[in-house]
C-alpha cells in the first residue's frame, strides 16, 4: 500500500468502528449513538423515547430501537405514567402547531392504546408538560408569537406564553390560565406536583443561546394562580433546565451550562447541579457533575433507575448531535 493512502484508510476504519460501536451501545455505563440528530429525548420508564426527523423511536438502555412509531410527527416530548404504571402517556408537539397525547401499554411491545390530537394552535407551541394533580391531569405548552429564537441581543424577541389546561380523561381539555407570558425565551419547562402544590421550573433568556436564568413558580390552588418567578440561578451563562427533584433535605437541580466558557452555548456546556432547601434557598455552590463524558452537553433529563443516576443528553448538539446515556453511582 502506498504511504499516502495509509492515513486516509486508517481514518475510515476508525470512523466505521466508532459508528458501529455507537449504534449498538457497547459501553457498560450507557450508550452512544453517533450523529443521531434527534430533537428531544426523555426517559420512558427505564427506556428512552426520542424524536428523530419528526418521528418517534423507543430505545432500550443499550441504545437499540425497540419500537418505531409510524404516522407520528413529533419534535418536543414529555412522558408520564398512567394507571399505576400500566401505561405511559406521551405528550408531544410539532411544527404543525399540534399538541398530541399518545397512550402506550407499558412493557411488552408498547402497543399504542390511544393517539389523540388534543390541541391545535395558530402559532408554534413547544415544550409540552403533562402532570397528574389530585383533581385530574394538567397539560402545558409554550406558545410563541412573533420571532422564534431571536439570536440578536438588540433584536425584537417573540412573546412566549406558557398556557395551562386541565382534563379528567386525557382527551377533553379546558383552559385554566396562562402561567407566565414574557417577551423573553421561556424554554425547557418542567412541573412537579407535591403535597398539593405545583412547582414550575423553566429557563428564561432575553435572546437565543444568550445568558439565561433558571426560575421557579408555584401554585397552591390547582393551577389557577401562580407566584412570581423565583430565580434559582442567575443569568450569567446559557443554562438549560433539565431536572429538579425532591431530596431528603430539599431539592436538587440539574442543568447544562456554558458557565466555564460563556458564549459557546451547547458546544461548550457541562452538566452541573445545585442543592436547595425545601423553600428553595441555595445550599452551597454550583457543582460540576461527575457524570462520564461531561463535555459539550445539552442535557435532556436526569433520572434514578435501579439505584443509579442516569443522564440523557446530546453531545455537540449544533453539529454532530450524538445521543448519549451515561450512568453514575452517586454524586456524593
Amino acid at each position: 500500500m502506498e504511504r499516502r493512502l495509509v492515513v486516509p484508510v486508517v481514518g475510515i476504519l476508525i470512523g466505521l468502528l466508532a459508528f458501529f460501536v455507537g449504534e449498538t451501545g457497547g459501553l457498560e455505563n450507557g450508550f452512544t449513538l453517533l450523529r443521531y440528530h434527534n430533537a428531544d429525548a426523555k426517559f420512558l420508564g427505564d427506556l428512552v423515547i426520542t424524536s428523530v426527523e419528526e418521528g418517534i423511536q423507543i430505545l432500550d438502555i443499550e441504545g437499540n430501537v425497540v419500537k418505531h412509531l409510524e404516522d407520528v410527527s413529533a419534535s418536543w416530548l414529555y412522558t408520564a405514567e398512567v394507571d399505576d404504571g400500566k401505561c405511559h402517556a406521551v405528550a408531544y408537539s410539532n411544527h404543525n402547531k399540534e399538541t398530541c397525547i399518545l397512550k402506550l401499554k407499558a412493557l411488552e411491545d408498547f402497543e399504542v392504546l390511544e393517539h389523540q390530537k388534543v390541541l391545535t394552535t395558530d402559532v408554534l407551541a413547544i415544550d409540552p408538560i403533562l402532570v397528574q394533580g389530585e383533581d385530574g391531569w394538567y397539560l402545558t405548552h409554550t406558545l410563541i408569537e412573533g420571532t422564534i429564537n431571536n439570536p440578536d441581543p438588540n433584536g425584537d424577541n417573540g412573546r412566549y406564553t406558557v398556557r395551562l389546561y386541565r382534563s379528567e380523561d386525557l382527551e377533553e381539555w379546558e383552559y385554566v390560565t396562562d402561567i407566565i407570558s414574557e417577551k423573553k425565551n421561556i424554554e425547557d419547562g418542567d412541573i412537579r406536583y407535591i403535597d398539593g402544590i405545583f412547582y414550575y421550573f423553566f429557563e428564561m433568556e432575553h435572546y437565543d443561546k444568550g445568558p439565561s436564568a433558571i426560575c421557579m413558580m408555584k401554585s397552591e390552588d390547582n393551577g389557577k394562580t401562580w407566584s412570581k418567578p423565583k430565580e434559582l440561578l442567575p443569568a450569567v451563562a446559557d443554562q438549560e433546565m433539565a431536572s429538579c427533584e425532591r431530596t431528603e433535605s430539599g431539592w436538587r437541580l440539574y442543568i447544562s451550562s456554558d458557565i466555564a466558557c460563556v458564549g459557546e452555548s451547547y458546544q461548550g456546556a457541562f452538566v452541573y447541579y445545585r442543592d436547595f432547601t425545601s423553600d428553595f434557598e441555595p445550599v452551597g455552590e454550583l457543582q460540576a457533575s461527575k457524570m462520564p463524558d461531561n463535555q459539550a452537553v445539552r442535557l435532556y433529563e436526569v433520572k434514578k433507575i435501579d439505584g443509579k443516576l442516569c443522564f440523557l443528553f446530546a453531545r455537540n448538539f449544533l453539529t454532530d448531535c450524538d445521543l448519549l446515556l451515561r450512568t453514575l453511582e452517586s454524586e456524593e
